[in-house]
């Protein structure tokens, strides 16, 4: 019975509110409040709403500023009174959650009407409100999934409200400290505050007016409020999440280029990879024909072949640096290059150390060179790496 008289209670003091806000709009207009029109309305909560929740908070906010209220204590009233709340949710007393968490989200909107009538707004109290801002939708989405734990649809449904919930304010928050544009969106905290209060409000109603038999009608109030919150937050935080990283992807400054190096730089580096391949390339050769007595011109292909890894890696990231490019692509016109380069070296040591007569591995230092000046250098430079050239 408690849970029902707080909702009817609640629901009395709303229909007073907006009775007493439409006779002062018949007999003087519209209000009009600087901070309703720089927030502005939406589809879901309309500045006319806005405006008329502040006109009813006026009085309040005049009074505890006359009072000497700080808007600091009044903030932190509301957090204890958010957190009671979602004790209540979680025990199933949605009326005197609703009660509680009326209270303190009002609280959200009173310190910063105290804080501009007394004269000390300042940064810091707009850090503590949006803090406790986070924590009491925390607590209450926190709360209902305690009361819903039993029923797995029910606990999922409170679990994307909650990611809506902390997406939409991660998008405005990120917006803001890169001092991006983004749009607007929809499901803000105010709104989101407003379908969740209403949801536990009318909660008790339903139950009333069903006898309790059918959870399903009974909680309808609170999970169409949830399924609100879960499906227009989640919506608009990926929409304001997708156009604040195009917004950053269009002012991203163009890198400044290097100037390219000379071809005589380029050649030296090259020259310098090809000795480290070529150490590669030798040890492996040595390796092979002393160690396990394969023949020269066999292990001539697999030392090449080791040569050919180590010299990619380091022509791709210091000899042309040209790391930006695709990566398989490359690797494909190496792998070309390099299998003419190993059948170039191959033929070589097989004509000087088995037709005319060369130590094996003096053929190889004579081969190696001639092949690395003659091909490989200008096929890595015009055709591997492209960019490089292109720089130049």
């Amino acid at each position: 019975m408690i849970d029902l008289a707080c909702s009817l209670a609640l629901l009395g003091l709303l229909a007073a509110a907006a009775l007493g806000y439409g006779v002062r709009t018949l007999l003087h207009g519209r209000a009009h409040y600087r901070r309703v029109e720089k927030d502005g309305g939406s589809a879901l909560l309309g500045e006319g709403t806005m405006s008329a929740g502040y006109w009813a908070l006026q009085p309040v906010g005049n009074a505890l500023a006359r009072a000497g209220v700080t808007p600091d204590a009044i903030s932190l009233a509301s957090l204890a009174l958010g957190l009671a709340a979602a004790v209540a949710l979680g025990l199933g007393h949605f009326g005197v959650a609703a009660a509680l968490v009326a209270v303190a989200t009002l609280g959200d909107a009173l310190d910063g009407m105290v804080a501009r009538a007394t004269g000390v707004a300042s940064d810091a109290g707009e850090v503590l409100d949006a803090a406790v801002d986070r924590y009491q939708e925390f607590a209450f989405l926190a709360g209902l999934a305690v009361c819903y734990r039993g029923n797995t649809a029910w606990l999922l449904l409170t679990l994307a409200a909650l990611l809506g919930s902390v997406m939409t304010s991660y998008v405005t928050a990120k917006a803001e400290a890169l001092q991006t544009e983004v749009p607007r969106g929809a499901m803000r905290r105010p709104e989101r505050a407003l379908y969740l209060t209403l949801g536990a409000i009318l909660t008790p109603v339903a139950t009333s007016l069903s006898g309790g038999h059918d959870p399903w009608i009974s909680h309808s109030p609170m999970l169409l409020a949830l399924a609100s919150v879960a499906v227009v937050a989640n919506l608009s935080a990926a929409r304001r999440l997708v156009a604040l990283m195009r917004s950053l992807a269009d002012r991203r400054p163009t890198t400044p280029v290097a100037p390219p190096d000379s071809l005589a730089r380029t050649l030296g580096r090259h020259q310098l990879g090809s000795i480290g391949a070529t150490v590669v390339d030798f040890g492996t050769l040595t390796l092979l024909v002393e160690r396990f007595g394969l023949h020269p011109v066999s292990a001539t292909a697999l030392g090449a072949l080791a040569g050919a890894v180590f010299n990619f890696t380091l022509a791709r990231r210091w000899i042309f640096r040209d790391h930006n490019g695709s990566l398989g692509a490359q690797a494909l016109r190496y792998a070309l290059v390099s299998g003419a380069s190993l059948g170039l070296n191959t033929l070589g040591e097989y004509l000087l150390s088995t037709r005319m007569g060369f130590h094996y591995l003096g053929a190889r230092v004579v081969v190696a060179v001639a092949v690395s000046l003659l091909w490989n250098f200008p096929m890595h430079r015009r055709v591997v790496f492209p960019n490089t050239l292109e720089a130049s």
